[in-house]
């Protein structure tokens, strides 16, 4: 029960500074600063946070399927079919998801079923 109030009171505080104060912030905030803003801080975080996205997964094959897959997007797909720019997050996300499923590595060992049910066992006694 204390766990769904401090939730609503997060929910609600989130409600109140950033959609309506954030809201206020952006409409008075310059438009230059604003496009300053997007063009230069938001690239350079959104990067910073990818890069260590890369670096604690480790996964080399995901990585690289991401990379083509952006890269496609932004430098094919897009200049070939301008109206698809604003959807075009959404497709290369979808598209390195559906792609790094189908091209997993098959051969990599998953925990056997004996050992889950070991471990299992250990745990329940």
């Amino acid at each position: 029960m204390a766990i769904s109030g401090a939730a609503m009171v997060h929910l609600f505080s989130l409600l109140i500074f950033v959609g309506f104060m954030g809201t206020w912030l952006v409409s008075v905030i310059p438009e230059d600063v604003t496009k300053v803003v997007q063009t230069y801080i938001l690239a350079s975080v959104l990067g910073a946070v990818v890069v260590q996205a890369i670096v604690s997964l480790k996964q080399l094959r995901a990585t690289i399927i991401a990379i083509v897959v952006s890269a496609s997007v932004v430098f094919l797909l897009v200049p070939a079919i301008p109206s698809l720019a604003f959807f075009s997050t959404a497709i290369a996300v979808i598209a390195t998801a559906v792609l790094a499923w189908f091209l997993r590595d098959r051969s990599a060992r998953l925990v056997d079923d004996s050992e889950d049910a070991q471990l299992a066992d250990t745990h329940n006694r």
